[in-house]
């Protein structure tokens, strides 16, 4: 995370929870904690691995753990939720798949027509694992259900919902679908936009057991590796797809939702700076009023 070189019996490198260009994150071996004396970051390599994977203590236990090769003794409430994540995360995985095979396939044309025609590349789909969900109501259920997941797990993934039949539906259908990627590289949500005139344009996952929308922010797992000269924080998917196909890779957008505090910090651990990209309309205009205190209420 932090190149380090040696400062007498400590260690020292660029902070990488504030935008820098004199080291000031310092680790103390002796005390196995850290203190950034730019911007007041300290503590333990619990606290540090918190900050730097935005996990609450327990899942960075699990992480630290799996990096030592330990098992982590649960309790049974702990471990069937840990379980549960990790089904969810399974079925974003394979549902992202599902939709970007679709997308290529004969059947994702109207997808595929889209992008291109908004000028995206074939090597930027990729790139983003972009994907059509298919018109019919039950195409992702029932390939997620020959996978082996139960229909009570893709409920709670909020890639289906209960129909007044009982029956588990798909819960996106004849849109072009955004996988919306977490630090670590775990699928965790989805945007899509439907084509056509149907409402609403834009629709995302709800919050899951690994997901919250407030704290989420699309293409951050890409532009945390950009944002030492700042972050451009744009107003929609399709904004950020088209500045990092032309070089802009530091670029991010919400979720759909005006910009939270969660989303300013977690800005605010990868840089100094963030340019507003946001529309030029009356409601843009607005966007842009709202967050201007909020980032600098965070720094």
């Amino acid at each position: 995370y932090v190149s380090l070189r040696r400062r007498g019996r400590n260690l020292v490198g660029l902070c990488p929870f504030h935008s820098e260009k004199t080291p000031s994150f310092n680790l103390y071996p002796e005390t196995g904690s850290f203190y950034c004396f730019g911007c007041g970051a300290g503590g333990d390599v619990i606290t540090f691995v918190r900050r730097i994977e935005n996990l609450d203590y327990m899942e960075a236990i699990r992480f630290l753990a799996q990096r030592a090769g330990l098992q982590v003794p649960e309790n049974e409430a702990d471990s069937g939720l840990s379980r549960l994540k990790a089904r969810i995360l399974e079925i974003n995985r394979e549902t992202a798949r599902f939709y970007h095979q679709i997308l290529i396939s004969e059947q994702g044309k109207p997808g595929m027509d889209y992008l291109l025609g908004r000028g995206v590349t074939p090597k930027t789909i990729r790139h983003f694992g972009l994907g059509f969900a298919p018109p019919s109501r039950f195409e992702l259920v029932d390939y997620l259900s020959r996978k082996g997941f139960h229909p009570e797990e893709m409920i709670q993934a909020n890639v289906a919902f209960r129909s007044s039949t009982g029956r588990p539906v798909d819960r996106f259908f004849s849109r072009v679908m955004y996988p919306i990627i977490d630090l670590r590289g775990n699928v965790i949500a989805f945007g899509g936009r439907i084509l056509g005139d149907g409402k609403p344009k834009y629709l995302n996952t709800s919050d899951t057991p690994v997901f919250r929308k407030s704290n989420g922010l699309f293409a951050m797992n890409f532009a945390k590796n950009s944002a030492g000269g700042g972050l451009i924080l744009a107003e929609g998917y399709m904004d950020v797809i088209a500045l990092h196909q032309a070089g802009f890779t530091n670029a991010i957008a919400t979720l759909g939702t005006a910009l939270t505090v969660e989303q300013a910090r977690l800005m605010a651990r990868y840089t100094g700076e963030v340019f507003l990209s946001y529309d030029a309309d009356e409601a843009g205009q607005k966007a842009t009023a709202r967050a201007i205190p909020i980032l600098r209420g965070v720094g």
